[in-house]
């Protein structure tokens, strides 16, 4: 039978890379209050002389993710996020890679992996608030590149690109035989 409930937005997680020389990847979870995907089509529309309506499409995306969290420095994710503020850091310096796992896509025969995006993105701070004697920190993270679709691993916190996946199963497959 179908599930037929809304999906929990535990469902999804996200991981933002924040090692230096090596890929790091931390999870956007514990102290972050809000993180909310807006993919932000654009679009076109053209109107010919014989038709009464105009033609629309879907010409590309726009993608950001607004997020609102509490300043707690144990948190890496949230650390690699204020060292971008405070150092006021700018162009690819605030840039880093974003993962989103589906945690309710598992995939077959992989224990901890899951279907995932990667980009890379721009981390915008907007404002480190004073919430009632707590300080927050908001902001967006801002597409700089396309997504590329794959699986990570939440325990060894790896991507693989969809399409390498692929290749390492069959050459796992040839290397049995």
């Amino acid at each position: 039978m179908a599930d037929t409930g809304v999906r929990k937005r535990k469902m999804e997680a996200d991981y933002i890379n924040v090692g230096t020389d090596t890929e790091e990847y931390a999870l956007c979870g514990t102290g972050f209050t809000a993180l909310n995907e807006s993919p932000s089509a654009t679009t076109s529309s053209k109107r010919y002389i014989n038709m009464d309506s105009a033609r629309q499409s879907v010409t590309g995306y726009e993608w950001s993710a607004a997020f609102e969290a509490d300043q707690i420095r144990s948190e890496k994710a949230l650390e690699f996020i204020l060292d971008i503020a405070k150092r006021l850091k700018t162009g690819g310096d605030a840039e880093t890679d974003y993962i989103q796992a589906d945690l309710d896509e598992p995939v077959a025969e992989k224990q901890n992996t899951f279907h995932a995006r990667k980009r890379t993105v721009a981390i915008a701070v907007s404002e480190m608030p004073d919430n009632d004697g707590e300080m927050g920190v908001n902001g967006d993270f801002l597409g700089v590149s396309d997504p590329v679709e794959g699986e990570f691993n939440t325990q060894t916190k790896t991507f693989t690109e969809a399409g390498a996946a692929a290749l390492m199963k069959a050459s796992a497959k040839v290397q049995a035989k």
